[in-house]
């Protein structure tokens, strides 16, 4: 079976307005079989990473396996069902939204859950309803994926998070000292979020606008400037213990036991990590997965010899637990 690759754009009428003003017209791209069988097929919606569209999982290189061939080679092998597969935009000027309703950034949870879905159950036969939904997804996308399922709760009855963010002292303030160092050496941040930034976007550059991007969705409040949402001064290098509070206060391992009864009800949560991850989410995922077993969720966990990169593969994995239960 082999998969096609359809786009439909739309104007979102919870982003229109937003406050950093992206553009509410986005691109939802959608993966479905060629020859789709005459019934309601189940949706995975696959989350893009920080910095990362929708569009671009579906980026071909010129070692390993596109998407579209990975998910028709698992349905052949009979791993996985016939499926749509829903790769939204939730990007945002910052390179991304965590997939949150922020003050800053705009709604973009219920830009995912409440707009998306409700335009994928239209135009598609689907099987709408939560045992037919699966959100998935890597990095920022697997914390997206975990929040959907934490605060909106019975929308999707499938999840899984690869190298998620948690674990928010692991992730993040390992980050911290080198993104102050690039931030002072590059200008500060305003510098490094202009619009148009003409600077070299290599990897300190990411992880010093990561950590930026956090403070813009993590902010409970409309913040005057945009440094204020950063976890320290990024001048003097003092820390805000209310800032950072903030932080915590969206972190998925810090929300577990308050979720427990509606994560419980999951037919899939499947969470892995690299052994190996430069970030340190190693850490943060072993804490998720201490949190879940100590609130008795039923998950399923692993790590693999890997870091945080290259493991496109790993979501065989996860479309294989989601199957597993689509197919019995």
């Amino acid at each position: 079976m082999r998969y096609r690759v359809d786009a439909f754009t739309h104007d979102s009428s919870v982003l229109r307005g937003n406050r950093l003003g992206d553009p509410s017209r986005r691109e939802v791209v959608v993966l479905s079989p060629a020859d789709p069988p005459r019934r309601a097929l189940p949706v995975v919606y696959l989350l893009a990473g920080f910095g990362s569209r929708g569009r671009d999982l579906l980026g071909v290189r010129p070692l390993g396996e596109s998407l579209p061939d990975r998910l028709s080679r698992l349905v052949a092998q009979g791993v996985l069902p016939p499926v749509h597969v829903v790769l939204p935009d939730c990007a945002t000027r910052y390179g991304g939204s965590q997939y949150l309703d922020s003050a800053m950034c705009g709604p973009y949870q219920r830009y995912l859950v409440d707009e998306v879905v409700a335009l994928v159950d239209e135009r598609l036969p689907t099987v709408a309803e939560a045992g037919g939904r699966a959100v998935v997804g890597k990095s920022s996308g697997g914390y997206g994926a975990l929040m959907a399922a934490i605060q909106r709760p019975g929308v999707f009855g499938h999840v899984a998070a690869h190298t998620p963010d948690c674990g928010f002292e692991h992730t993040y303030l390992s980050l911290l000292v080198r993104a102050l160092n690039t931030l002072r050496a590059r200008g500060g941040i305003a510098a490094l979020s202009r619009a148009g930034y003409a600077g070299t976007v290599d990897g300190a550059f990411m992880e010093a606008m990561s950590i930026v991007a956090m403070g813009v969705c993590y902010a409970p409040e409309v913040l005057p400037d945009i440094a204020d949402g950063f976890p320290c001064d990024p001048r003097t290098g003092r820390f805000r213990d209310a800032v950072w509070q903030t932080w915590l206060d969206r972190d998925p391992v810090r929300l577990v036991a308050g979720a427990a009864p509606a994560l419980a009800t999951l037919e899939t949560l499947y969470l892995d990590v690299g052994e190996q991850d430069e970030y340190g989410m190693q850490w943060g995922a072993r804490a998720l997965h201490a949190e879940l077993t100590a609130a008795s969720v039923p998950h399923e966990y692993d790590e693999h010899p890997y870091g945080h990169q290259g493991i496109d593969h790993r979501l065989e994995r996860s479309l294989a637990a989601c199957g597993a239960k689509w197919s019995a």
